[in-house]
């Protein structure tokens, strides 16, 4: 036995939750633009991909038929299509095909002019609802009063050929119809449980069951169906089970799954099979899945607002997934790079150890990247430059390579810098990101400080009332040593003479010296005197003393 029953009933009956609507949509990390669309209802989507165009319909008691460019702002929109619903391509592109439900027509619009070009009656009280377009006919759905059935025009003869087509079992309403051009269309009646499919060769013009209608126990409420773009398989999207079934278009056996979650409600296929599968309701996310895929390459989310019956559609390069929520009215989400996942946010830390060195030593800089997405963080890989606001430090190498650290979520790795003033260094690390990983940056400090020095001096006497007093100055920090410069100065604990209060230091080495001669007056005792030498220091160096008593 068989029964029909609103989707959103079936799902509040299911789940015993009521239906959310009026809350704006969301997603999470893709780039996304939403527009409120100018209509009170939505029915069904198309892209046009030759001329940037989405055609919108509100079905059965509209007028109407909306058309936006890929932002989302309206083009035009094309008056008296009553109950327009259903919508198809022809395979040049050149003409859409809207299902008049209220109107017991086919109506053609061209893509060019926005404008109907045609319409073609299916006879009274059909109520054509949905449309596919295979081997230069549009093959349509139709059926009122509990009866339904599957129609199509060829709108190459004149006056276009309208065909009612016989079934080989009956319909209770209107079925949905997917098709492609090589001749493949699948029918399956929507809002029923169980759903009932049929599949049809159509290559020929007419026709031709491949597989007779059939009631699949394991799926109920039918909302959307497309078949795969080399024509094997078709992918549903009903309110139970809780994923996107597939059946092979040749016999309707089961040829596998798109695992999502519940309650399916939109499925919408590329050019090269990359699957976007939306649910409603428990989750109002699309899942985006590589044909034939059991784990989805990313999963776009619209939070507590309610994803539209049929609600998806990829461009034919899967540049843009759109996407109709349902709220006070209904908006169109714009998802840019939906198969792209959502990549992380990440900060990075810069610590340098140690954090104060002398001019000419080197410390270590370490880059810490740390996955901070709120669940499932990963692991950053990639590398990270470093640069320095001192013109005169210098890096080892000005980039690393990233390795896991002990803390999940995180990596990190280091570099050398030479300190090359005195003061404040900053240090910046920038990362650059990878593909699961956004770029981030951040910044440490490096004080340099004067490197110490060490002065030595000896006096040796030459004659009873003279002495050459030789002064060393010397670089003693870690690090690079170089030779101190400037001055030396001289004082006595006696009453002796100086050659020159001070002298200027030659460099040798990591080393300088220097030279001056002390003299006491005749009779006059050296011994005993503290002869002291004093370095003021320079840009680079500490000052420094030392003392030698003579003997």
């Amino acid at each position: 036995m068989r029964f029909k029953q609103s989707m959103t009933a079936a799902f509040a009956a299911v789940a015993g939750v009521a239906i959310m609507v009026g809350v704006p949509a969301f997603t999470a990390g893709a780039a996304t633009t939403v527009v409120t669309l100018p209509i009170t209802n939505y029915s069904h989507m198309l892209v046009d991909p030759a001329h940037h165009h989405l055609f919108i319909t509100s079905g059965s008691g509209s007028t109407s038929v909306l058309v936006t460019d890929y932002s989302g702002q309206t083009v035009a929109t094309i008056p008296d299509e009553p109950g327009a619903t259903g919508l198809a391509l022809s395979s040049d592109g050149s003409t859409v095909y809207a299902a008049l439900a209220d109107g017991d027509a086919i109506s053609a619009i061209s893509t060019s002019t926005l404008a109907e070009t045609a319409r073609y009656p299916t006879g009274t009280g059909t109520e054509p609802t949905y449309v596919a377009y295979s081997s230069g006919k549009v093959w349509f759905g139709y059926g009122a009063a509990a009866q339904g059935g599957i129609g199509s025009v060829d709108p190459r003869t004149s006056p276009a050929t309208v065909t009612l087509q016989a079934a080989s079992g009956s319909w209770y309403a209107a079925p949905l119809v997917a098709a492609t051009a090589g001749g493949e269309l699948v029918a399956g009646e929507p809002g029923q449980s169980p759903v009932q499919l049929a599949s049809y060769d159509v290559s020929s013009g007419t026709a031709t069951v491949l597989a007779p209608e059939e009631f699949l126990d394991e799926a109920a409420n039918l909302s959307s169906m497309q078949i795969t773009p080399d024509g094997t398989d078709v992918v549903l999207a009903s309110g139970y089970p809780y994923y996107q079934e597939i059946y092979r278009v040749s016999d309707l056996s089961a040829d596998g799954t798109y695992p999502t979650t519940n309650y399916p409600n939109s499925v919408s296929i590329s050019s090269d099979g990359t699957v976007a599968a939306g649910t409603v309701t428990g989750s109002n996310e699309v899942f985006m899945f590589a044909a034939g895929a059991s784990t989805p390459l990313n999963t776009i989310n619209f939070g507590s607002a309610e994803l539209a019956s049929d609600g998806v559609a990829l461009t034919p390069d899967k540049s843009l997934l759109f996407a109709v929520t349902l709220g006070s009215a209904p908006t169109l989400n714009i998802i840019s790079d939906p198969a792209q996942p959502a990549l992380d946010p990440t900060s990075t830390t810069v610590t340098c150890s140690p954090g104060t060195v002398a001019v000419g030593q080197a410390t270590s800089c370490t880059a810490t990247v740390t996955d901070t997405a709120s669940s499932g963080a990963t692991t950053p890989t990639g590398t990270v430059s470093f640069t320095s606001n001192a013109s005169n430090g210098s890096f080892a190498s000005s980039s690393c390579t990233l390795s896991p650290a002990s803390t999940s979520g995180q990596a990190s790795c280091s570099v050398s810098y030479l300190s090359g003033q005195t003061g404040v260094a900053t240090i910046t690390g920038s990362y650059a990101g990878d593909g699961s990983h956004l770029a981030s940056s951040g910044q440490g400090a490096v004080t340099g400080t004067l490197r110490a020095t060490a002065t030595v001096l000896t006096c040796t006497q030459l004659i009873p009332v003279r002495d050459k007093c030789t002064v060393t100055v010397s670089d003693t920090s870690p690090g690079t040593a170089t030779a101190p410069t400037g001055n030396v100065s001289f004082t006595s604990s006696g009453r002796g003479v100086f050659s020159a209060t001070k002298c200027t230091l030659s460099p040798s080495g990591a080393s300088a010296s220097c030279v001056v001669y002390y003299r006491t007056p005749a009779g006059r005792p050296m011994r005993g005197q503290v002869i002291t030498a004093s370095y003021g220091g320079d840009g680079t160096h500490q000052g420094s003393t030392g003392s030698t008593k003579l003997k």
